[in-house]
């Protein structure tokens, strides 16, 4: 055996530095993927997409009659806002993420109150900031172009709630106030990366949020659309107003 280390020295070291070097190399391309995956740049960002379905309890070709229309289903729990769809100023009642949700209440108004509904389907679009982000500023902006839809998703649960009484008025309200700060707490956080700099799409989502801000701000002051408005309507028409914010969000 020492005989064929001495025979073969110099092969023997050559395999284990060649051996060493694959192994250096090996560790340093993974270091390398790390340090990219953790700190390097996005070339762009993007929201979600998803689509609701609405029940439509009546429709017309000019707003105004649908706004008037609008404020006598207020009255009775129904969200009442006014989405254009097509051709069509539609008088919604309630979206829903799931379309056999939307054909339950839909069977279920009718058999109840005798109201006819329709279910319109509504696709939201993934939207899309391009430019160089780093980590940070991609989970920031993620969060903020995501955070139109987790309002809704969090707003209906509690009108569900309060709906079939699991929430009374008072404990909806409480739970309406968490919502509107994790709200602001994602606004703030944009607001601090940016610091005023809100130039092209950055700006166009930043105008946005501040809508956003008002109408989460509305829901938690009370303020109503129309007198003698049921808190559950309230609750529904701020989720379809959210929603319509996003939905009219046009990026450069």
């Amino acid at each position: 055996m020492p005989n064929f280390y001495q025979r073969n020295k110099k092969i023997i070291l050559s395999a284990v530095v060649s051996a060493f070097l694959v192994i250096c190399l090996i560790i340093a391309n993974y270091l390398s993927l790390l340090l990219i995956k953790t700190d390097g740049e996005s070339t762009s960002v993007k929201s979600n997409n998803f689509e609701i379905h609405c029940l439509s309890l009546a429709k017309s070709q000019v707003e105004s009659e649908a706004t008037t229309l609008a404020k006598d289903y207020m009255l009775i729990g129904a969200g009442g806002f006014v989405w254009k769809n097509e051709n069509y100023y539609h008088v919604i009642s309630s979206a829903y993420s799931n379309k056999n949700d939307a054909i339950l209440v839909q069977n279920s108004i009718k058999t109840n109150q005798n109201l006819d509904s329709e279910i319109i389907t509504i696709s939201f679009e993934s939207k899309e900031i391009i430019g160089n982000f780093s980590s940070e500023e991609t989970k920031v902006l993620t969060k903020a172009l995501n955070c139109f839809q987790e309002y809704y998703l969090s707003i209906y649960d509690i009108a569900i709630s309060l709906d079939t009484s699991v929430y009374n008025e008072i404990s909806a309200r409480l739970a309406v106030n968490n919502i509107h700060n994790n709200l602001a707490t994602t606004i703030a956080n944009f607001e601090t990366i940016y610091k005023d700099n809100y130039v092209g799409n950055i700006k166009i989502l930043h105008d946005a949020l501040k809508k956003a801000s008002q109408t989460s701000q509305a829901l938690c002051s009370g303020l109503t659309i129309n007198t003698n408005q049921t808190y559950s309507s309230l609750l529904k028409y701020r989720y379809l107003e959210m929603l319509n914010i996003f939905y009219n969000i046009k990026f450069e």
